[in-house]
């Protein structure tokens, strides 16, 4: 069972989805800040997974290293705006449910989208049955279905007379 949850949690760890969306959050986050950076996730994604040093560094060097200058500069101003940006909490929401899909949690289609429309709707009921039907609801199955599990893999109920724990117990 706990070599299931770590594959799971492997498997997610190792998605270019996943990585490719924690990216994206810091990329919007620069942006917001006015710090262009002239490439999207994914290319920095296959850069790093590449593995070439080459290929990184002149990533790192063309795109990076102007917004680094001006952060040690000082020349670059923070604001945390960036939250507030629909954009931000979309690509926020879908790491996040990214990662809890990879532990086994199973999210509807469009859960996100349902989600921030129901919020930047801003009907209270909206919200409320957006979070019930596309959060709350899939993680009460989760965890009943955790619970079952538990419950199956308590020694002795699920020995047959013809396994080996059975004949011993028999």
């Amino acid at each position: 069972m706990k070599t299931t949850k770590f594959t799971k949690l492997q498997a997610t760890l190792d998605s270019r989805n996943f990585f490719v969306s924690l990216i994206s959050l810091v990329l919007l986050t620069l942006e917001a800040n006015d710090l262009s950076i002239g490439t999207d996730a994914d290319s920095v994604y296959d850069a790093f997974a590449s593995g070439e040093l080459g290929r990184i560094l002149s990533l790192v060097l063309i795109n990076f290293l102007n917004p680094l200058m001006k952060i040690i500069r000082g020349e670059a101003g923070w604001s945390w705006g960036f939250l507030k940006s629909w954009n931000f909490r979309t690509q926020a929401l879908t790491a996040v449910l990214i990662f809890f899909t990879g532990i086994g949690v199973v999210f509807p289609d469009g859960a996100v989208s349902n989600l921030i429309d129901a919020l930047v709707g801003g009907e209270l009921n909206a919200i409320i049955i957006a979070l019930v039907a596309n959060i709350i609801n899939p993680f009460i199955h989760f965890f009943r279905d955790k619970a079952k599990d538990r419950r199956r893999e308590v020694p002795g109920e699920s020995e047959t007379p013809d396994s080996p724990l059975g004949k011993a117990i028999a």
